[in-house]
Parts: C-alpha cells; structure tokens; sequence
C-alpha cells in the first residue's frame, strides 16, 4: 500500500448515518453518503446489510435519509428531498413497493446542539407514523425580513423561525396528517410509547431564546391532552421509553445556565418512572460526558450509552441501581448503538480507518467496508505531561506518512474546537492528510475538554484564552523536547472555531510561529455575542452578560491585541455561518493589513461554521490550508 492520503482520496470517503437494526436482528438499515462533486453535494441513499451479505442499496435519489424500521419488520419508512419540502415513503425490506404518504416542511431554526428536530418515528402498532413539521406560511423570496425574536439567525443563514409541532400520518397513505400540538413553542426529540403515547422534548418557558430550559412531555394521541412529566432547571435531550413502558431513559444537563452549542457542564444518562417520578443520574459515578441518544436493552433493566473518555468513546452499559460496566473499548470511536432481539449495532472509526457498521453477537463482525483505504495512514502516538499549575494533558504526535527519524520535519500546532469535546482516537482527516506533505502534527485535549470529568471541562470557565493558551504552548515544547524529529524553526499553528479563537489569540502573544491559519475563527467578543446565533455559549463561559464582564470581554478578545501579531495568517470562513459569524474573520483581518502583516481571507459564499456545507468547499479549505504551510512554514 502506498503511504498517506492526499485531499483527493479523500473525496472517495462515504459517510454511514442512521444505522438501525431490524427488530429481528438480521439487517441494519443505514444512510451511506458520497460526494458528489459535479453537483457540490452529498448523495445519500438507503442501504441495508446482513451479516455475510454485501449492502444494498434500496433508494436511488440520493436525497434520502433517517430510514426507520415497522415494528414487524416488514417495512422501512424513510425521507425524500423534494425542492421545496420532505416526502416521507415507505417500501418493504427489500426495496420494493415503494410509496409517499405525505410531505411536509420544517422549520431551519437552530434549536441547538443535542436537539434531533428532524425526525420519523413509526408507531408500536405499526399504523402510523410521527414526524416533526410546520404549517406556517413562508415566503422565500422576500426581500424584508420582520424579526421580532432573537433566535433570527439559524447556524447557517437567517431562519425562517416557524415554530416545529408533531404531526401523525397513516402509514398506508390516503389521507391527510394529523396535527398533535400547536402554539407559540417547538417540539423535538419525540419518541413513542409502548401504549400508544408520544413523548417529546419542549422549551414552553416563554423564554425559549433566553434559555435552554427543556423538559419532557407528553402527548395522548386520543384525546391530544399534553401533560408535563419534568421541571428541570437544565435541560433535557434524546428520551427513550423503555419497552416494557414504565421508565424514561434521557441525557442531561443540570445547570440552570446551559448553551445551546457547546457547554462546559458534561450531560450525564438519566431515568425516571414514565409520570416523571423518581429520577436520578445513571451515570454519575462515571463522571463523563455523554454523548448518543441512550438505548434500552430487550428487558428494560439496562441502558447502553457512549461516553467521551481519555480521547476514546467507549459503550458502557448501565443498570437501574447506577452500576456500570463497560462493554467496548480500545482505542477507538464508538457510535450510534442499537439492540434487537439480543444483538448490537454500532459504528466504529479510529484514527486510520473511517466509520464501519459492526455488529455484536458472541463475537464482533464487521458487516461494511465502504471505507477501505488503499493508502496507509500512520497511527498517532499519545504523549501525556504535566502543565505549570499541574494538570494532566492528553496529546498526540501525526509523523509524516514517510517517516525518518533522523530527520528534522516542519510542524503544525493543531488546535481543536469546543472547548468542550475532544480529540482522539477517531478518524479526522485533517490530522491526517497534512502528515502526506512532510508536516508533523500536535493536537491536544486543553483544559475544558471533555472525557476528563467535569472539573476539567469546567477550568476554562471565566478564564478562556489563559489555561488552554499555556496548554498549547507547553505541550508543543513538552514535544520538543521529546521528539528530536520536530523542527523548533518551522512551527505553524491552526485551528477551527474555538481552535480558531485561540489561533488568533496565539499569534498575538508569540512570533514564534512562521503561519497560522485560522478557520470559522472568533476575535471580538462583543460582535460574537452580539452577532451570532449562539449568544448563551458565551453567557455561560463568561458567566455572565457581556456588560456585568467588561474586563472580560475585552481581555479575553484576540481583537485587542491583533496590533501585536506578526505571523502569516490565512482566514477562512463562510458567508453563511451564524455559529462564528464573517465579521469574526473580517475584522481580524483588517488590523493585520492594517499593520503590513501577510495575510489573505478566503470567503466561502454557499457555507457556513468549519466550511464543511459544501464539500468541494470543505476539500479546497484544506488545500489552501496545506499550501500555506507549505509556503511559509
């Protein structure tokens, strides 16, 4: 096999979403996704595999996705992209007969990370099927827009902020779907009952801009009544019935000040009696952060769920009384489990291979192989050191794909987001592909991140900028030191989104680095705040609003020291991201010309946070990225 992957291998990459096992346990149901790069687009289709069969594929417009199993097995229910809304369909397990019964819109309002608002759920009896839609009228091609809300801005663009309700539809078609709650709130995150209920998530506090106070409830489809199961102070994700009907499984969060993107407080897996009595965190004594939607075992007695730990994402399962084992580990990715009739579903990814469907009975089977690389791609080797004020800090060393360790390479400090979240043993291609080009990388989990218990991803709170900026800057001379191949002359630094923010905020305390490239980037808190859709994440890190913390907000702004930077940097941002709005990039950019520094900013018109919208968009970032390494580091 020849070494490393280029940016063009990595167009070949097919995505998996949505996998499902069929209740007997034989097939699993999944979205696969490929690029389609004359249309600047991901084709996805419905594909379907058993263990020593080949996938199959069983949609053909490449618009379809969230496939779902009948409660028999018989059928799959799943979307169709239309121009200007979502069919829903069904056709049997192999393909065939296939038929839309209904269409519908949804809103593009952000509801925020952790929130499925796009969602098809079939009912236990198999007649209906429950999905979330708007009826509210909206003109696309007017040119003055009314914002009395300030949720106005969605993460990619403006949103047209109509409001998500659930609807019902026959499974059979024929007729038209049924409406299940109404009023000025969203809906999301349903899920049915054993007997015939649906539960979801809302945010009915009247203040659902200001907060993220999300509880369960429920809806009786007879008689349309709502009942209120859960008072919470946080909030509340991804509730599950159990099948026997007597207990809700959910992920949370207990804070009153909680973000709707990334939050410093890890969400643990709760339960509780189906009228909301008695709940209780499952998963305290793990004290991790949890990530995918929780799933019951057959019996009701245990819940399996994914954690971030140490840069891995095991499968834990965890009993009714809090006791809880671990199932799979390694150093790898676990995701998107699902059990039926005594058998698991999962997806796997590590740092050389992209995501697999696996299934578990006695033994582990692997059931795809979309993503066989025909290049090989070197395993990162973890290092760990102390920080000044005592910290334990995770890293990782990428060596070029044709490594010689009596020579000296040019080196990358790269930056992740968050700052919650975590880098790892996973697949990440932008580690990966700059090591083809004779770069070394480093990455570190900073303080803040998750996978280390909530102390740790607490550290950054009122202090951003400071611990993870000493971080960074200690863990590259920890690898100096360490490494005789990393050359301590050509050093460049990069990062996306929050590892954005701190690549601005490195370059104007240290002139070490030869480049920087700074990707969907912050540099003022005030437009930040001010500008963007996400004004409680920074609520929440300051801890407070921008002008109870002035101090704070200029001292933890890159912006007021961007007069100091000397180093190379390329911008790169889309027009449409509301997440880290343009005006981030721009203003930066305009001290550095400002100040005769090297700089260039590349606009991505059709995009949005991290330029990942587009993929031809996505694949052209990265090049430039290289290039401008390779130009000045």
């Amino acid at each position: 096999m020849r070494q490393g992957i280029t940016v063009d291998d990595l167009v070949a990459i097919k995505s998996i979403g949505s996998p499902e096992l069929s209740p007997d346990g034989s097939t699993v149901v999944y979205v696969l996704g490929a690029i389609n790069l004359k249309e600047n687009r991901t084709d996805n289709d419905v594909y379907v595999v058993s263990p020593g069969e080949e996938p199959r594929k069983l949609s053909e417009s490449g618009k379809a996705g969230m496939p779902i199993w009948s409660p028999d097995g018989a059928w799959i229910a799943y979307t169709e992209g239309e121009e200007s809304c979502t069919g829903i369909w069904v056709m049997d397990r192999n393909g065939d007969h296939k038929r839309k019964i209904t269409t519908y819109q949804v809103s593009n309002a952000s509801l925020g990370i952790g929130v499925v608002g796009n969602i098809v759920k079939w009912s236990p009896d198999g007649t209906r099927i429950a999905y979330l839609g708007t009826l509210e009228p909206y003109d696309k091609e007017s040119k003055i827009r009314v914002v009395d809300r300030l949720m106005f801005k969605g993460f990619y663009g403006y949103s047209d902020m109509r409001r998500r309700h659930i609807f019902t539809v026959s499974a059979l078609g024929g007729e038209p779907p049924e409406q299940f709650t109404f009023g000025d709130y969203d809906e999301h995150s349903i899920d049915w009952t054993p007997d015939g209920q649906i539960i979801f998530v809302s945010n009915r506090t009247g203040e659902d801009d200001l907060n993220m106070k999300l509880d369960i409830y429920r809806v009786d489809p007879s008689t349309k009544e709502i009942e209120q199961l859960t008072d919470t102070v946080g909030a509340i994700y991804n509730p599950k019935s159990s099948p026997d009907g007597s207990k809700i499984a959910f992920i949370a969060t207990t804070r009153a000040d909680t973000s709707n993107e990334s939050t410093p407080e890890d969400s643990h897996l709760w339960v509780m009696n189906m009228d909301g009595s008695e709940m209780r965190d499952l998963s305290a004594s793990l004290d991790r952060h949890g990530s995918h939607p929780p799933v019951w075992s057959d019996d009701s007695k245990s819940i399996y769920f994914t954690a971030a730990d140490r840069g891995m994402y095991p499968i834990y399962k965890v009993d009714l009384a809090g006791n809880v084992d671990t199932v799979m580990d390694g150093d790898r990715a676990h995701g998107n489990i699902s059990l039926a009739n005594g058998i698991m579903s999962y997806t796997v990814n590590d740092p050389v291979s992209p995501t697999e469907i696996y299934v578990m009975d006695v033994d582990e089977t692997r059931l795809t192989s979309h993503n066989t690389l025909t290049k090989t791609v070197a395993w990162p080797e973890e290092f760990r050191f102390k920080t000044s004020d005592g910290l334990d800090i995770q890293g990782w060393v990428y060596r070029p794909a044709e490594f010689d360790p009596s020579k000296k390479y040019p080196t990358l400090m790269s930056i992740k987001g968050g700052p919650s979240g975590m880098r790892g043993y996973s697949w990440n291609p932008g580690l990966s592909v700059p090591t083809t080009h004779g770069f070394v990388q480093v990455v570190i989990n900073y303080r803040g991140s998750s996978g280390y218990g909530n102390d740790f991803s607490d550290a950054v709170v009122g202090d951003m900028l400071g611990g993870e900026y000493r971080d960074c800057i200690e863990a590259l001379d920890h690898c100096i030191g360490k490494y005789g191949y990393i050359d301590p002359d050509r050093l460049g630094v990069w990062g996306v989104s929050y590892g954005g923010y701190l690549t601005n905020w490195i370059i104007t305390q240290t002139h070490r680095f030869k480049a920087a490239v700074s990707v969907s980037s912050i540099s003022n808190l005030w437009s930040q705040w001010g500008c963007s859709a996400i004004p409680l994440w920074m609520e929440v890190e300051l801890e407070g609003k921008p002008w109870e913390k002035p101090e704070l907000m200029i001292s933890q702004s890159p912006i007021w020291q961007a007069h100091k930077a000397r180093t190379p940097t390329l911008f790169i941002h889309g027009e449409m991201d509301n997440d880290t709005p343009i005006c981030e990039a721009e203003q930066f950019f305009m001290v550095l010309k400002k100040m005769g520094v090297e700089s260039r900013m590349v606009r991505y018109v059709d995009d949005g946070h991290g330029v990942r919208k587009k993929p031809a968009n996505y694949l052209d970032s990265l090049r430039r990225t290289i290039a401008w390494f390779e130009r000045y580091v």
